[in-house]
């Protein structure tokens, strides 16, 4: 691709992570399901990768048939209630070591250290909490620079770290009962990585 086509990339890329940081980052709010309901609108209309579509058109639906409430409660209930027996982490190593604060966070920390990315004092998850994880690759992706080694570490951030941990969010949120919105934003989590890796794969 040429310089003005990996910008233009880089923009697309920059816009769905935020919106993939928007569904894991805290309680929704009436103002960004209104969002939601119009982003997935428009990609409704469009076919980007099976899963992905998947996802899209789940959400879609979804936004549709679910109020507000109905999303908070969700959304507490697999991610903040400290009672629910079927609670979902969304910290990396939950899943790569099968406890937080596991071995796989310090080498995800010497990643960070090799990037030069340095967590936010005030901020109090760990720094591979999966909203951290994807704002990390946000600010690899906007140094916007031909660097092989920057291009390395987001695969790496990708492959060893974000897959691993989207693939089996999805097995848990699939197994699930509870969870519905955000099984489907989990689906929509793992079509974007792949097309992540697909992506990183022809610019290495």
């Amino acid at each position: 691709m040429s310089r003005t086509e990996d910008k233009q990339v880089n923009r697309v890329r920059l816009r769905l992570l935020d919106l993939l940081k928007s569904f894991f980052a805290d309680t929704p709010d009436a103002e960004r399901m209104s969002r939601w309901r119009g982003i997935f609108a428009a990609l409704c209309e469009s076919r980007i990768q099976p899963e992905i579509d998947e996802g899209v058109r789940q959400l879609q639906h979804l936004l549709e048939e679910q109020n507000l409430e109905e999303l908070k409660e969700e959304f507490y209930t697999l991610f903040v209630d400290p009672y629910n027996e079927q609670s979902v982490e969304l910290n990396a190593s939950h899943y790569l070591d099968g406890k937080n604060f596991g071995p796989s966070l310090v080498r995800y920390r010497q990643l960070l250290k090799d990037a030069g990315l340095v967590k936010e004092s005030d901020v109090t998850e760990p720094e591979d909490h999966l909203v951290l994880m994807l704002d990390a690759l946000a600010t690899l992706i906007e140094e916007d620079t031909e660097s092989g080694e920057v291009k390395e570490q987001q695969a790496t951030l990708i492959t060893t770290f974000l897959q691993p941990m989207a693939r089996a969010m999805k097995q848990q949120l699939t197994d699930n009962p509870q969870a519905d919105f955000y099984l489907s934003c989990t689906l929509f989590l793992n079509g974007y990585l792949e097309l992540e890796q697909g992506l990183l794969e022809i610019q290495i």
